[in-house]
């Protein structure tokens, strides 16, 4: 394994950028390019495999595992079922295949690849009020699935796992907000480390409450629990 080759950053050419919600800008690389980085490392000598996927009302969940030089990393990725205008489904096998590569990318960061991108998002993430206030940055946490900062909190298991009725919360005031599967993902796993599904009690209030409170300056209104 080449850590200077895996860990080297991205040129500045290859970094797009995208608005997400909230206010909130993301730095990416197109998943082309990861694939050359894993190829160039390990002179294409690696293997990625879907374990899981998952199809739910409004996105698509894969779990995908990357192994390389015996060493092997399992991540989520995501992606918003693409519909029509008359919400029909388009082509769920390109959102499959779009929330694969997704897997694949945090796999390889996983691995060091595009690690400068995932900094950058965290370093610009909001302080969570469970911190104590006091700037420190969440513990990091080696394994999990996304390879970012996770929640001591919201770890799978859990006995204080966020209920069903928060879940539905979340996702009924996202729609009412027309925000994408993709971006409440990308909120969920940026701020508190893990999949909306996998958030403790305490971190869905959190988020429930931030959507709540835009709801109200959209004039719009949604039922939380």
């Amino acid at each position: 394994m080449n850590r200077e080759i895996l860990e080297r950053e991205f040129s500045s050419a290859l970094i797009r950028t995208r608005k997400g919600p909230f206010g909130q800008t993301f730095s990416y690389v197109e998943g082309t390019e990861y694939i050359r980085r894993l190829n160039e490392a390990f002179e294409a000598e690696w293997s990625f495999e879907v374990l899981e996927h998952h199809i739910r009302d409004n996105e698509v969940v894969v779990l995908g595992k990357l192994t390389a030089s015996n060493i092997a990393k399992t991540a989520f990725g995501g992606s918003s079922i693409t519909t029509s205008r008359e919400g029909e489904v388009i082509a769920i096998a390109d959102d499959l295949k779009a929330a694969a590569t997704d897997a694949l990318k945090k796999a390889a960061s996983l691995l060091g690849v595009g690690l400068h991108l995932h900094a950058s998002e965290q370093a610009e993430a909001k302080p969570h009020p469970s911190n104590g206030g006091n700037g420190n940055g969440r513990k990091h946490d080696a394994n999990s699935a996304s390879g970012r900062v996770a929640s001591p909190n919201s770890a799978s298991g859990r006995v204080d796992r966020l209920t069903q009725k928060q879940l539905s919360a979340i996702w009924s005031m996202a729609r009412a907000l027309n925000i994408s599967a993709d971006a409440v993902r990308e909120r969920a796993v940026s701020t508190f480390g893990v999949l909306p599904e996998q958030l403790s009690r305490t971190d869905a209030s959190t988020m429930i409450t931030e959507l709540g409170e835009a709801l109200g300056s959209n004039g719009k209104s949604a039922t939380a629990p």
